[in-house]
């Protein structure tokens, strides 16, 4: 009977013990964490006629993230694993292969990747669920046109340069559209530097920015790329090059 009586109790400590830590676990396991950014967008260049598909997200840290598409399948998992697991991770961001349009149609593409919610799941350091959501769209805007320079010009690079482009105001469907965003780039494709940036307002009526002098170099090769991106990110890109005199 002694005996009996002491082994009980020091088997109900544990036990006792392994119930509550169980039950905090399903709390912190409760616990839900909303991430700070979560985008899912296609980016379509014009010039190239290729396009793809992008997936970004930010929050606290994390080591391991899964995006599951519109019909609830996961398209994309990530995990971190040894040292860069318990160091953790704060951004993520992909992008797919952009296939020549011979090898896959834009009907091709949009029917892969259908419109809808778009949710993220993982799970923080501390193992609480980190979650987002978000609305992917085939909404893409009509590609920037007339562009200045134009394809093939010669400019002064001892002057300013007002780099410019029409506004776009539909989509690829002809529907009304008013982008979130234009952004303009200037890049020296001799040595593959960004030399100039600016992002704009979707509702400007003319827009252009104007690139200093102490920018460009005489007898230079540039890239203009001008990016316009719609509410939900969906983005057109169309580029010309030019040269320096």
């Amino acid at each position: 009977m002694f005996k009996h009586k002491s082994v009980v109790p020091v088997l109900l400590v544990p036990a006792a013990f392994l119930a509550l830590a169980a039950g905090g676990d399903d709390e912190k396991e409760g616990e839900e964490v909303e991430l700070d950014e979560a985008e899912v967008f296609i980016e379509w260049n014009s010039t190239d006629g290729d396009f793809g598909i992008q997936f970004f997200w930010d929050g606290d840290g994390w080591d391991r993230m899964k995006v599951e598409n519109s019909e609830g399948k996961t398209c994309l998992q990530v995990r971190a694993r040894d040292n860069l697991q318990e160091q953790g991770l704060t951004e993520g961001f992909f992008e797919s292969v952009e296939p020549d349009p011979d090898e896959l149609s834009m009907e091709e593409f949009l029917e892969r990747f259908p419109e809808g919610e778009y949710e993220f799941e993982g799970k923080t350091l501390e193992g609480e669920e980190l979650e987002g959501e978000t609305e992917f769209t085939h909404v893409i805007p009509s590609a920037p046109t007339n562009l200045f320079p134009a394809e093939g010009g010669v400019v002064n690079a001892a002057a300013p340069l007002i780099v410019s482009c029409d506004a776009v105001t539909e989509d690829l469907e002809g529907n009304p559209l008013e982008p979130e965003i234009y952004e303009l780039v200037v890049e020296n494709t001799d040595d593959e530097t960004f030399v100039f940036t600016i992002v704009l307002p979707g509702d400007v009526a003319n827009p252009s920015a104007t690139v200093p002098p102490e920018f460009l170099e005489p007898g230079g090769n540039y890239k203009l790329e001008v990016i316009v991106q719609e509410e939900s990110h969906n983005r057109s890109i169309t580029e010309t090059s030019f040269s320096t005199l």
